[in-house]
């Protein structure tokens, strides 16, 4: 079976975790601010109008992947040194970029909980702004996903304070799985332990999880082709739209799916993001999931999200349904909670 080969990337953001301190411990206030929203502090605005703050917004700022139309990745709000008082630090995600002629290389240094919690403070300082941009390119996808996993942790605890405990009962028993689902989430459809299909719906947003298990054979089943097929044939026979021969398939012909190699909870998986639509009608919207081997099992699982929000931005709800995508873990020999 194919081995995740961990590459510069993630052993950066093993240096970053190694490096970070928590002060979680002490008492702190509680952190604001709105999903995927970034606080960037530079010394002056000179910077901020320059190359130096135009590779950081052109990268913070970057499209939200998997989308049909353009959203941005974070909402950046910017703020000189001088202006950076008590009042903002409890932003909580915060970038702050510094030059110091004094230094003789660039220093990346990275809190956790530093002035409110849940936080993520990452600083980059440079002797001028040339190495300042050499440092942030080299490092910036390691310090992108650092914030991301404090998005998904914020977004898990609110979803903790109120779970849908039948949809979570269904999981632990039938598919051995755990996951955080917030209420409104109920099961869909359930087909016995190797498809359910959990969704929450509203009168604006519609969101879905798709969870398939099958027997490991080979590893074609993490070819990109081979995924996007298995979820065609699954949602075509489990996933009807709201007219007669409609359902629900990938949209590969608007836009190709992305497919990469990722460390999903310390296992090799890939990941898939995408567009679905309906046939037979006009509903659509992006989608993401998640393959991996359960080696205990011998068995491959695909989690699967999507989102329909026709009036509405969509990256928030895909945060959503991907924080509780990373949620997942295996039941091991746990009680689950009573229906």
């Amino acid at each position: 079976m194919k081995k995740f080969k961990f590459i510069s990337l993630l052993i950066l953001m093993m240096f970053l975790a190694g490096q970070s301190c928590d002060y979680s411990k002490l008492t702190l206030s509680h952190s604001f601010g709105k999903t995927l929203e970034l606080l960037v502090v530079t010394n002056n605005k000179e910077q901020w109008n320059g190359k130096m703050g135009k590779s950081i917004q052109e990268y913070f700022g970057q499209m939200f992947e998997g989308l049909p139309q353009w959203e941005p990745m974070f909402d950046i709000f910017y703020l000189p040194q001088e202006a950076f008082g008590d009042i903002y630090k409890p932003n909580h995600l915060i970038f702050i970029a510094d030059i110091d002629s004094a230094l003789e290389e660039p220093i990346i240094e990275t809190r956790k909980n530093l002035w409110a919690a849940p936080q993520r403070v990452v600083k980059i300082s440079a002797p001028d702004i040339n190495s300042f941009i050499q440092a942030f390119d080299e490092n910036k996808e390691g310090i992108m996903e650092l914030y991301q996993q404090l998005e998904r942790e914020r977004i898990l605890k609110f979803f903790k304070t109120s779970e849908a405990k039948k949809a979570k009962n269904i999981l632990q028993k039938v598919f051995k799985i755990e996951m955080v689902l917030p209420v409104g989430f109920v099961v869909a459809k359930c087909v016995e332990d190797n498809f359910i299909w959990i969704r929450k719906e509203t009168n604006l947003v519609s969101q879905g999880l798709m969870i398939h298990t099958f027997d490991y054979s080979s590893t074609n089943i993490f070819e990109p082709e081979s995924i996007i097929s298995r979820r065609n044939s699954l949602t075509k026979l489990h996933i009807p739209g709201p007219v007669d021969d409609s359902y629900m398939k990938v949209a590969d012909e608007v836009i190709e799916c992305i497919s990469k190699e990722i460390n999903f909870n310390e296992m090799y998986a890939v990941e898939t993001r995408g567009l679905w639509d309906v046939h037979n009608d006009f509903m659509g919207g992006p989608f993401l999931s998640y393959t991996f081997v359960d080696e205990s099992l011998n068995r491959v699982i695909t989690i699967d999200s999507y989102v329909y929000a026709p009036k509405d931005q969509k990256r928030i709800h895909m945060k959503e349904v991907e924080a509780i995508l990373h949620s997942f873990s295996f039941v091991e020999n746990k009680s689950t909670e009573k229906e």
